[in-house]
């Protein structure tokens, strides 16, 4: 379900406006209330998002070069 929140926030361009920074910081707030209280999974909420806004799904590093959502270091693990 969080993912699809994310995803009409980006189609309504509601990111568009904020430093990549500050988006990254809310999508991590996001991502930490989904996974610590709810239990939920980050890769499945990033799916699809992990490269527009440069986080790793595993690691949340801010990387531009991810492949396939994953940084360097996550994907030699």
């Amino acid at each position: 379900m969080l993912n699809e929140v994310i995803e009409i926030l980006d189609r309504h361009q509601v990111f568009a406006g904020i430093e990549k920074t500050t988006t990254q910081i809310a999508i991590k707030e996001i991502l930490e209330m989904a996974t610590n209280d709810y239990d939920c999974n980050q890769g499945e909420i990033l799916e699809g998002h992990a490269q527009k806004f440069h986080l790793c799904y595993s690691c949340l590093a801010d990387d531009a070069n991810l492949d396939d959502g994953l940084c360097v270091t996550c994907l030699g693990d």
